[in-house]
């Protein structure tokens, strides 16, 4: 399925699955310690075909573990870092107006108990027959997340609520918070990778777009009554794959 989807689309990354093992997987990347640098670039070698792994002794950055459920909070002073203020001699992000509004953010996205598992991020398509991904995630250029966003309307072409987007953090927008929305029943799929901080370490083409994979199984069985067996999109569909050629 993941592989018919990615071709009938025509889709320059592979569609990402991400699940929450007991132990990672032997052939997964992961960083050697924790506090060790930003997931996100790691995160994007998963929609290039790698297998990525994450728990409580690999976590990234302070951020990164909060964003996962490894940590309960991500650092002291993180409300005025998001502000305006100056913490540990590092100007604020100027991301939130108030650190009071900051420090209610960030409470808001507190896990409710802490992660003792294995979060892995591998190519759909490589998943087992025993093995289900909470999440899909989509690295997509502009053309791409268009038709993304279509798909998703196709038989709902009314709704106001299939897709959300908000300020949160890069890994917040493809694990937390489709993760949150997953676990209240919704079926909505979040569109991410705004984070001013990260996205300078990711092609400036690309989004993300994580629903959970209910979602992504329903949009699947609708693709070949779809727009993609129009001109229109073939036209959109081969004009990537010459974009991809030439890189």
């Amino acid at each position: 399925m993941a592989i018919g989807f990615k071709e009938k689309l025509g889709l320059g990354h592979f569609p990402v699955g991400m699940y929450f093992p007991k132990v990672k997987p032997e052939d997964a990347i992961s960083f050697k310690s924790k506090g060790n640098g930003c997931i996100l670039p790691l995160i994007y070698k998963s929609a290039k075909g790698k297998t990525i792994a994450i728990d409580q002794d690999s976590t990234g950055w302070n951020c990164s573990a909060f964003y996962l459920g490894y940590q309960d909070w991500i650092f002291e002073g993180i409300e005025c870092f998001l502000s305006d203020g100056v913490v540990n001699g590092r100007e604020g992000e100027r991301f939130i107006k108030t650190s009071k509004q900051a420090k209610s953010f960030v409470e808001f996205y507190k896990p409710k108990t802490l992660n003792t598992e294995v979060t892995v991020f591998k190519p759909l398509s490589d998943f087992e027959q025993h093995e289900t991904p909470e999440i899909v995630i989509f690295f997509s250029n502009p053309d791409e997340l268009s038709a993304l966003v279509y798909l998703l309307h196709f038989n709902s072409p009314e709704s106001e609520d299939r897709i959300v987007t908000r300020f949160i953090s890069g890994c917040g927008s493809i694990v937390t918070l489709p993760m949150k929305l997953k676990r209240e029943g919704k079926m909505q799929a979040v569109w991410g990778m705004h984070d001013i901080s990260v996205r300078r370490r990711l092609p400036k083409e690309l989004m993300t777009l994580a629903m959970p994979y209910d979602l992504f199984v329903e949009i699947n069985k609708d693709i070949d009554q779809s727009f993609i067996i129009t001109e229109s999109w073939k036209a959109i569909k081969d004009r990537n794959i010459q974009d991809d050629a030439n890189d």
